[in-house]
């Protein structure tokens, strides 16, 4: 419900001042300007009382219009705090927000105090655009004025006490306070009474109640006080009345949406409204030129000097790009030189000579076992299904040992891999293959 509240409402804030979107918070500049002066104004907020149903009243109007029927919207200071009290007691409804920007205190009947000490985060993120003296309030409590809300944007606020009212809201936390501060509190008195305290009256202020979800708390403030009997609203701006005048053509910044609230909005469009849409904006679009217009803006924004150190800068990196591929081409072709050749040519070699040398030892293995086998029985080495049972004849220790000797050197030569038969490995298998045939001949009782 609240996004559709906010597309109503950026509906009716024409969209200019677009430019405001690149500035942070506001400074305490110069007041005689208008700008300065626009920024700081509450049209915005009388704005948004008319999406309430509520009707602002002059000061006479409020003179006599009964309190249970008004709500009274105090902004900046306080220190006529007879009338704020007044006006309570009678079942009047109440929103007041200081800053205290005028350095003068005034404590209501309830115990609201508000105070000019300037308000600083401990962290930068908790900043409003990053700036530390405009905390962004993130600590909110379940209230009507708040459903819905995600953060709320500061501008250089104060501080307050909020005496006997319920807090609905907290600063993060701040340099110099070892608890959490009071943003905002509410209270009900017995007589039909409502009031809502704030410690910064720029929240509602024209250059902010379009950022975070200002105007959200702001609509949802004034509709909680109207508690549905309400009809009247009247200002009191800086300790004045503020007179009547017309909003109707107040300009405003655009609120600012984020991507899944548009994508909401999207989704509660009837199709044929959302194809009414997208051909209205490509058409806008193509009518009003906007890309060319852009694309010239951007253009003339860039000046001459810009411009030729671009170039420049372009004209280097190309240079680099263009050295950089010479190189590789360049190591490239050297691959393929003769000297490079023959010193490919002359590893191929050696790696041939080695494999060489592995497979005479393997094949050497092999004709010593082939001998071995020859001389005991007259067949080669891989004819013989098993080393002669003769050497097992005399059962003795020497016998048997040897016999598994000859089944390990037999099992070595045909799982081993060509590389295992080294040049020691061969040398033993030589006298091993010796001291067999002598074993085998003293057990058949032959001559050697």
């Amino acid at each position: 419900m609240s996004y559709i509240y906010r597309a109503l409402f950026s509906g009716g804030l024409f969209l200019v001042f677009l430019s405001m979107f690149a500035e942070a918070c506001a400074a305490q500049g110069n007041l005689e300007s208008e700008r300065w002066r626009w920024q700081r104004g509450f049209e915005g907020l009388e704005m948004v009382s008319r999406f309430v149903d509520l009707e602002s009243l002059d000061e006479t109007g409020f003179t006599i219009a009964s309190p249970d029927k008004t709500i009274l919207v105090v902004l900046g200071s306080v220190h006529r705090v007879s009338v704020v009290d007044s006006f309570l007691s009678r079942g009047g409804a109440v929103l007041v927000a200081s800053d205290q920007a005028s350095g003068r205190n005034a404590v209501l009947k309830n115990g609201v105090k508000f105070f000019g000490r300037s308000v600083i985060t401990r962290f930068e993120d908790d900043g409003y655009l990053l700036n530390r003296d405009c905390p962004v309030i993130r600590e909110i409590n379940e209230h009507p004025s708040l459903k819905d809300v995600g953060s709320i944007a500061s501008n250089r606020p104060g501080m307050m006490s909020a005496g006997n009212l319920t807090v609905i809201a907290r600063y993060p936390e701040l340099e110099g306070s070892t608890r959490p501060a009071s943003f905002a509190a509410v209270d009900e008195t017995r007589k039909g009474g409502r009031m809502i305290a704030v410690a910064d009256q720029s929240v509602f202020t024209n250059q902010m109640i379009t950022t975070e979800s200002n105007d959200l708390f702001a609509y949802q403030a004034l509709l909680w006080l109207k508690d549905s009997k309400r009809k009247y609203i009247h200002f009191i701006v800086d300790g004045s009345y503020k007179p009547h005048e017309d909003v109707e053509d107040v300009e405003l910044p655009p609120i600012q949406l984020s991507p899944n609230e548009i994508r909401e909005i999207l989704k509660n469009l009837p199709p044929e409204k959302l194809l009414a849409f997208g051909n209205q904006l490509a058409a806008d679009v193509e009518d009003k030129d906007l890309i060319n217009k852009f694309i010239r803006e951007q253009m003339d924004g860039i000046s001459d000097y810009a411009y030729n150190r671009g170039m420049i800068w372009l004209l280097f990196l190309g240079v680099c790009l263009t050295l950089g591929l010479a190189f590789l081409w360049q190591n490239k072709l050297l691959r393929r030189t003769a000297s490079v050749v023959a010193m490919d040519r002359h590893f191929k070699s050696k790696k041939l000579l080695k494999f060489r040398a592995v497979r005479d030892r393997q094949w050497a293995a092999n004709l010593l076992l082939d001998s071995f086998c020859q001389q005991v029985e007259g067949r080669g080495y891989r004819d013989w299904p098993s080393f002669p049972e003769g050497l097992t004849v005399q059962q003795s220790d020497k016998s048997e040992s040897i016999f598994n000797e000859m089944g390990q050197a037999s099992n070595d030569f045909k799982t081993k891999p060509a590389s295992y038969w080294t040049q020691n490995r061969l040398l033993k298998l030589e006298s091993d293959v010796s001291n067999w045939l002598s074993v085998v001949v003293k057990a058949r009782g032959e001559s050697e």
